[in-house]
């Protein structure tokens, strides 16, 4: 289990079929040879007023977002359909298994494509919606973003250049609209303050899907130990990643997440723990074993190698995740 790549992003905007090479660090193809059966797909569609522009931003973000769904249900209906199913319970994991697909579960990057517009978020859900990162590299109404674009260049958040927007009352009704539906809560790229702001507001387990640590690296893209020890008592999980998510200057790679996920078992539990790779085109940048998604088998061998026992191991590859869609997407 994948819990964080952007294979149906790469797809969209390359315009190949959903189950073919794509070119990149993760694809269909790429899953299969790495023995990776489910993955939560996170659609970027951020808002060029919001986030730069910068060359990912775009005019329209529901507009966006709804023509990637658009060609998502147009590949299922066609060939892909054979290689792909999109999860909407945990019994569609379980489906998707027994029939030799890979299971997707439909997720978005930030909520620009939704605002404060409840009906968007009712109409995604009904499209298989099923994961909401809160913020990603702009505030909004939720809080500020740990990392955030300046003409053009991502810059971490720096609090004396740009203060911490806080929950509002907005942020709370659409958390309780969230919880209503049964959608993953991704704390994702939150800074501190609005990501406790959250917790008190939300009950239910929540996610971090693409996480560090901040005492490996001091950046405030990276959690706490007090906030793993938060998110594990909601009886969620946090996904290590093969990618520096600071901006930062760590090497990328197999030992990166191996290093991550040692840490977050130390002080989360083996419970509470996955792999979330933010794998989507970075072709070349990541070294091997693991230099794209094909090579997911080396995070079992080397968490074997790092004294993970064997149960354990199955949980941080997939099993947390199960349990914790199954808790909030029934």
């Amino acid at each position: 289990m994948d819990v964080h790549g952007h294979t149906l992003d790469l797809a969209f905007h390359t315009g190949q079929p959903l189950n073919d090479p794509l070119g990149g660090t993760t694809d269909v193809p790429q899953m299969r040879a790495g023995g990776v059966s489910v993955q939560l797909n996170a659609c970027w569609t951020p808002d060029m007023a919001l986030s730069g522009p910068h060359g990912h931003s775009v005019a329209n973000p529901r507009a966006s977002l709804g023509a990637m769904l658009d060609y998502l249900d147009t590949q299922l209906g066609g060939p892909a359909g054979l290689d792909v199913l999109v999860a909407r319970t945990a019994g569609d994991l379980r489906t998707a298994a027994a029939s030799g697909r890979i299971a997707v579960v439909l997720g978005m990057e930030g909520t620009d494509a939704i605002g404060d517009d409840f009906a968007a978020l009712a109409n995604l859900y009904d499209r298989g919606l099923r994961h909401v990162c809160l913020v990603h590299e702009h505030a909004n109404v939720f809080g500020g973003a740990s990392q955030v674009w300046v003409d053009g260049e991502m810059r971490r958040h720096d609090p004396d250049r740009s203060r911490p927007q806080h929950l509002t009352d907005i942020g709370r009704a659409l958390l309780a609209e969230i919880g209503r539906l049964g959608i993953l809560v991704d704390l994702t790229h939150l800074v501190e303050p609005g990501f406790w702001e959250v917790l008190d507001a939300y009950r239910g387990p929540v996610i971090v899907s693409h996480g560090g640590a901040r005492v490996l690296t001091d950046s405030p893209r990276y959690l706490t130990d007090d906030q793993i020890r938060a998110v594990a008592a909601t009886g969620g999980l946090i996904g290590g990643s093969p990618s520096p998510l600071g901006p930062s200057d760590e090497a990328p790679g197999l030992n990166l997440l191996l290093e991550t996920v040692d840490h977050l078992v130390r002080v989360a539990g083996p419970d509470h723990v996955g792999i979330g790779t933010d794998f989507k085109d970075q072709l070349g940048y990541y070294p091997e074993p693991l230099a794209d998604i094909s090579g997911f088998d080396a995070i079992r061998i080397g968490l074997a190698h790092h004294g993970h026992p064997p149960a354990d191991v199955v949980k941080i590859l997939g099993g947390n995740f199960v349990r914790v869609f199954e808790a909030v997407a029934g």
